[in-house]
């Protein structure tokens, strides 16, 4: 074989490489592809700024695990409304979790599917929305 047609055998080898991954690509169907994604961008400014608030007063909710249940507590006295945790489980959107909660309210923890989450903690100070956000490994 001449390296003439070896070029050639490895040219056409590459375009039906790209051919292939071209045709895979188009069919496979991706999640992290929201439906509303122009939905949720316009939510983004709102989300920063409320992450800014939490950081300046100091991350007013204290969120943690004890005796299988998952607290969520004022770190001081902020008089707290509409407190809601969104769990979202980084291996199965089908575990995702809501909940409105109470300061000082727990849960358990079995409520839980294993997995790791990520938790957006979002609260109402003075008419004023917070977002913390943390994660959780349930195993």
């Amino acid at each position: 074989m001449s390296f003439r047609n070896a070029v050639i055998i490895a040219m056409i080898a590459f375009v039906v490489f790209i051919g292939y991954m071209v045709v895979v690509i188009t069919n496979e169907s991706s999640e992290l592809i929201a439906e509303d994604y122009y939905e949720q961008e316009q939510t983004i400014d709102a989300d920063m700024a409320a992450k800014q608030r939490a950081q300046d007063a100091g991350f007013p909710i204290r969120f943690s695990a004890q005796h299988g249940k998952l607290l969520f507590d004022a770190a001081r006295q902020f008089k707290i409304k509409q407190l809601h945790a969104s769990f979202m489980c980084y291996n199965d959107k089908n575990s995702d979790l809501e909940l409105d909660l109470k300061v000082g309210s727990s849960f358990p923890v079995a409520q839980l599917k294993k997995g790791n989450y990520t938790i957006d903690i979002r609260y109402q100070i003075k008419g004023e929305t917070y977002l913390q956000q943390t994660t959780y490994l349930r195993k």
